[in-house]
């Protein structure tokens, strides 16, 4: 096992431009040993569709760009393809507001021997999300907490030692900006198990990460009011 410490910048939008249709649009910059050297850069997109009031399905692409970190590291940066589907279900418990959400990839991974997408790998993975939020003071720029428990499972045939991917568990405290923009400054523990095996103990490589997060968030409608 092995333990880093990391810092992650985010961004997420998802602006409606009709009552039943929006975009979504992320950018994730990852940084190892706090912000010191590259970790990843993720870059994620996607047609949003309102099904109901509280449900949204989400299809779209991202791209990733791995880079060597840590104790692990792999040999080369290596980029990444992924398709995406995603089902949000919200919900309202007393003054708590939960939400969940369903996540199926298909990821076209790049050969970290040698840096390039050509000779990669192709592999499935399920997430599942389940995240709670409250106001913590009320009025017109409240102040709140958030709490979220994230598990990655692998499976296809290119999957090697580890079908359980990785689990995140985070805690954040959150500060409304205004009525369509967040931001939250939080903490995160990521578990991972890779998927390649240690060559002397023939055990699973596990990162323990320690991650600073700072996540801005916008919901912005594009839809002129009548």
């Amino acid at each position: 096992q092995t333990n880093n410490t990391n810092a992650w910048l985010m961004y997420f939008g998802n602006h409606k431009f009709s009552d039943r249709m929006g975009l979504h649009a992320e950018v994730q910059w990852r940084r190892h040993d706090v912000f010191s050297k590259n970790q990843q850069l993720l870059v994620r997109t996607g047609l949003d569709f309102y099904v109901k009031q509280n449900v949204r399905f989400t299809v779209g692409y991202a791209f990733v760009e791995t880079y060597p970190y840590g104790e692990f590291a792999v040999q080369n940066s290596f980029p990444e393809h992924r398709i995406w589907q995603q089902l949000l279900v919200q919900q309202a418990l007393g003054k708590i507001k939960l939400s969940h959400r369903y996540r199926l990839e298909q990821r076209m991974i790049g050969n970290a021997s040698t840096g390039q997408f050509e000779n990669g790998r192709y592999e499935n993975r399920v997430r599942y999300m389940g995240k709670a939020t409250i106001n913590i003071t009320n009025g017109k720029h409240p102040v709140f907490a958030a709490l979220y428990d994230e598990v990655f499972i692998n499976f296809g045939k290119d999957v090697g030692y580890n079908i359980f991917d990785q689990n995140r568990l985070y805690g954040a405290i959150g500060y409304s900006i205004f009525p369509t923009l967040n931001i939250e400054l939080g903490y995160l523990y990521q578990v991972v198990q890779l998927r390649s095996l240690d060559t002397a103990s023939l055990k699973n490589r596990i990162e323990n990460n320690h991650t600073l997060q700072i996540a801005l968030f916008s919901n912005i409608s594009f839809i002129k009011q009548k």
